[in-house]
């Protein structure tokens, strides 16, 4: 698993993308991955981190992501949570179908905001 972190440009919001190569051409991470019980780890090792240099609104893009279990859905709210400890917010962007469902089904989707649009995850993160 990749991880590609970006500070968008005027604001204190950090985007966080995932994927299993980078394109040499656009530098951009591509391919799908799984978060699940092997990667959940490195993900989560990767959010802590932030959360501890005190980055506190962070956009997880999940349309890299083409299946989540349990770990991985833990993984993302013990992200959350902790954010929220340190008065932070993190929201989640453009999860695949599947990945999406999993997210209602377990109601996670009512904690935690899930966007469509870069545009308006941060507006939300904005205000």
């Amino acid at each position: 698993m990749e991880i590609e972190i970006k500070k968008i440009s005027n604001t204190d919001i950090t985007k966080i993308n995932f994927g299993n190569e980078k394109d040499e051409d656009t530098n951009e991470l591509t391919g799908t991955i799984e978060l699940d019980i092997e990667n959940q780890i490195p993900f989560l090792e990767q959010i802590n981190s932030l959360l501890d240099e005190g980055v506190s609104k962070i956009i997880l893009t999940l349309s890299q992501i083409s299946y989540i279990d349990s770990s991985g859905l833990w993984a993302i709210f013990e992200s959350f949570k902790k954010a929220e400890q340190r008065n932070g917010k993190i929201v989640l962007l453009n999860p695949k179908k599947d990945v999406r469902r999993v997210l209602d089904i377990t109601k996670i989707s009512s904690k935690i905001k899930i966007f469509e649009e870069d545009e308006s995850a941060i507006t939300y993160l904005s205000e």
